[in-house]
């Protein structure tokens, strides 16, 4: 009987132990996500200081020393209200980024630091949409060089911004270091500048600026950039602001002479000019030869005219044989033609 009655002892033993642990929880194999193991009505322990967990829980408590972010300074049993017990993340972070994100622990593997790592190579860009919303549009909307590549291929951890200069070097030289000033990385060739702010623009083309302004001030460098290029890389018509020589004028006429915007002054046209654009501002010489006669009319101007302001001599021009007959050696063709538009003989001057 007594052994009888002991073995009937151990057994109610045993199931006394059973019954503890099932209700400690240390049984949870750690294989559910939180949500087979449903939160108690009260807390089965008192509220601990996480110190009292690191025995147990080393790698966890470290990573949650070591983070930075919000649950840093949370007491493990804020979120553990019993061993064993897993809670959801939204619970306390409901829709964070959106109804269609469930699982946040495929951005944030490790829920004691949410925000250390976020970098799961298996990623592609459009996860990283439900919290960068703004920045995935503006790449994928630019349809530049850059909307080709995968956010990690600058990002290579999360929150890590690259230099523009590992890729690009500097293009503008070593004094322009900070591209985000004129350049949004993820819509780069979209470049926005202060309204009036000239300075901004010296500091990718100041060559420029050297090679015209500087060099021949013309009214046009009173003025600042953004006057005629509202946009970067983009220039108003300059019949926006200066009317034609007559009013056939295009904006190609325009350049057609005055090549350079910043040094309208200077006048350069092509060997293929015609007479008739010459005409808007030179009537005066135009019309002298057609009421003349002079066979000069029947010319392009440029013949005579290689370079604006420029005339070549009549010696020069191969057009023109001088014989005995046009006198002795040495005169010149205006001692008896009264100029080049109008050909027509002097008698006020003696022959020799």
């Amino acid at each position: 009987m007594g052994r009888l009655r002991r073995g009937k002892d151990a057994i109610i033993l045993l199931a006394v132990i059973i019954s503890v642990l099932l209700m400690s929880g240390c049984t949870h194999n750690g294989e559910n996500d939180g949500s087979s193991v449903p939160p108690p009505g009260k807390r089965t322990y008192q509220e601990l200081e996480n110190v009292e967990c690191v025995d147990c829980h080393a790698p966890q408590y470290h990573s949650l020393e070591n983070g930075s972010g919000k649950h840093a300074p949370l007491n493990c049993t804020f979120c553990h209200i019993q061993h064993g017990y897993l809670p959801d993340c939204r619970g306390c972070h409901p829709e964070t980024h959106g109804a269609t994100v469930q699982s946040c622990t495929i951005c944030h593997p490790d829920p004691h630091a949410p925000v250390e790592r976020i970098n799961d190579p298996g990623l592609n860009s459009s996860r990283c949409r439900s919290c960068h919303v703004p920045q995935y549009e503006a790449i994928e909307e630019s349809g530049g060089m850059h909307s080709a590549f995968e956010c990690d291929h600058c990002h290579i951890q999360h929150g890590y911004l690259p230099a523009c200069s590992d890729c690009h070097g500097l293009p503008h030289g070593p004094d322009v270091l900070d591209c985000t000033s004129c350049h949004d990385p993820h819509e780069p060739e979209s470049i926005e500048f202060d309204e009036h702010d000239s300075s901004q623009c010296t500091r990718c083309h100041g060559s420029v600026i050297k090679g015209t302004f500087m060099r021949k001030h013309t009214r046009h460098a009173d003025i600042a950039c953004d006057m005629c290029h509202p946009v970067h890389a983009e220039t108003r018509l300059c019949i926006e602001c200066h009317p034609g020589h007559s009013t056939e004028m295009g904006m190609r006429d325009c350049t057609n002479c005055h090549r350079i915007g910043h040094v309208p002054t200077e006048i350069q046209y092509s060997p293929e000019t015609k007479s008739g654009v010459c005409v808007d501002c030179h009537a005066e010489p135009f019309n002298t030869m057609l009421q003349s006669g002079s066979e000069h009319a029947y010319i392009e101007c440029v013949w005579c005219h290689p370079a604006h302001g420029a005339t070549v001599a009549c010696a020069d021009a191969g057009c023109h044989v001088m014989d005995q007959s046009h006198g002795a050696v040495g005169m010149q063709c205006e001692d008896c033609h009264n100029q080049a538009h109008n050909l027509t003989v002097r008698y006020d001057r003696p022959i020799t």
